[in-house]
């Protein structure tokens, strides 16, 4: 089965993953969901690397969808997922991100 080409998005979250990996010297990206319980906030969703919050900047409209393509690209494996069985808005899935391709020179 062939995975579908990634979004814009989905490139920018791979690069800032990368990004983020060399700065907090971990590669276990970690997305964490909950609900918040009042209007006007709802579902709230992050991701963490070595226990920062490495999505604060990322695009507005970023979905965890983005995350399990990035996985179907193989960019992130998931390492587990877990959903809290009181609160199904409760989730937490941790993946762990792919070394970047090393290009090598064709001339050696």
């Amino acid at each position: 089965m062939q995975s579908m080409p990634l979004t814009a998005i989905q490139r920018e979250l791979a690069q800032r993953l990368q990004a983020a990996a060399m700065a907090a010297g971990s590669r276990r990206v970690v997305y964490r969901s909950e609900y918040l319980g009042y209007l006007p906030f709802g579902q709230y969703h992050w991701v963490t690397m070595g226990g920062k919050d490495v999505s604060a900047r990322w695009p507005w409209d970023w979905e965890r969808d983005d995350l399990e393509a990035l996985a179907r690209a193989g960019q992130l494996t998931r390492i587990s997922s877990w959903v809290n069985p009181q609160d199904n808005c409760e989730i937490e899935v941790q993946y762990d991100l792919a070394e970047p391709e090393r290009r090598t020179n064709p001339c050696n």
